[in-house]
């Protein structure tokens, strides 16, 4: 029996390490980029898969999703974004308090009709038909900056 397996599980899991390094983010998963660890040196790395070995041995009797499906994105508040970005994370904006403009309106009316009935407070955000805070946090997919590992090919130098 190794050291950590002999060591007992910290009775408040809000005082543990690995709580504390996510921080207040709110995240419930850590993702590591292959390409980055399989980048490390050959000791790191041995170390790192024992770490999962063990990991994985601990946790052989809970249930699991066979798979996660994880993509790069950036994050975004609503209230930043522009009507391309609000329609992908599928948000729409209420600049009016509910009302539509009149049909048949000439542009030069329509814009009239929006310039007095157009909030002060700015709009009100709807997903699935309920309110998004401005100020919610989005993630809209992104290109990944860090290439694929390539079939174990990929090297980025680490700074050490």
């Amino acid at each position: 029996m190794t050291d950590t397996q002999t060591e007992t599980v910290t009775t408040d899991p809000a005082d543990s390490p690995v709580h504390s390094w996510f921080g207040l983010d709110g995240s419930s998963y850590l993702v590591l980029h292959r390409t980055l660890l399989q980048s490390m040196p050959t000791g790191w790395q041995e170390r790192m898969v024992a770490c999962l070995r063990e990991f994985g041995a601990a946790f052989d009797h809970v249930d699991q999703a066979e798979g996660y499906q994880v993509e790069a994105v950036t994050g975004h508040e609503v209230s930043e974004l522009d009507g391309e970005q609000l329609a992908e994370a599928g948000i729409t904006a209420d600049w009016f308090g509910g009302e539509t403009p009149p049909e048949g309106l000439s542009e030069e009316d329509l814009a009239e009709w929006e310039a007095e009935h157009e909030s002060e407070d700015g709009p009100v955000f709807y997903r699935d038909g309920e309110v998004v805070d401005g100020g919610e946090l989005v993630m809209l997919p992104a290109e990944d900056p860090v290439p694929d590992y390539d079939r174990g090919r990929a090297c980025i130098e680490p700074r050490l």
